[in-house]
């Protein structure tokens, strides 16, 4: 009895998803089995909704690399600790993104962003 309501449970979740991560503005792939127990159309599935959030990720950089360079700019124009303080805390979290944003980047792709940059 409980191995079948297990089983019901387990038919019930897919065996993948893409959830929106609300920090980097981006969806996040999510695998709820072995990625070898996809069946063929799954893996491509798959594969197909990681390469459109692979393909999103350097532009997502350049935007918060903006910001970040936006808010130095401001920082260096600072004359109270107060907002020395928050910018630079704005800066920290900014910097967090773009991290989130490079290890997701080498979880799909296995290699770093900037090892397909040509010189």
């Amino acid at each position: 009895m409980i191995d079948d309501e297990l089983q019901v449970m387990n038919m019930a979740k897919p065996a993948f998803e893409f959830l929106y991560d609300e920090e980097i503005d981006l969806l996040r792939p999510v695998l709820h089995v072995d990625y070898e127990r996809l069946n063929a159309e799954e893996q491509q599935e798959f594969e197909w909704g990681l390469q459109q959030i692979s393909a999103q990720i350097p532009d997502r950089i350049q935007q918060f690399e903006q910001d970040y360079m936006n808010l130095y700019e401001k920082l260096k124009t600072t004359e109270d600790d107060e907002s020395f303080f928050r910018i630079n805390e704005e800066m920290n979290e900014v910097s967090k993104k773009i991290s989130e944003l490079n290890l997701l980047y080498l979880h799909i792709e296995g290699t770093h962003l900037h090892a397909n940059v040509d010189d």
